[in-house]
């Protein structure tokens, strides 16, 4: 599978190793360590994830809009 644009290199990885955790102390380090994964993404791209093309709701309420 491929990654993402908006997705956070070694997320994945770390999502995998959280699922097949069996201490609760290592089920929190890896919630630990992909909080600071997510917190160090969004400070690097404070414009958010990039945007997605309208669909077509989205384009009938903008042409509602516009009338």
């Amino acid at each position: 599978m491929t990654r993402r644009a908006d997705e956070p290199p070694g997320w994945r990885e770390l999502c995998a190793k959280l699922q097949t955790a069996k201490e609760p102390d290592e089920f929190q380090a890896l919630l630990d360590q992909i909080n600071r994964l997510l917190t160090e993404y969004e400070k690097s791209h404070p414009e958010g994830a990039p945007e997605k093309s309208p669909t077509r709701t989205q384009k009938a309420v903008k042409k509602a809009k516009a009338r």
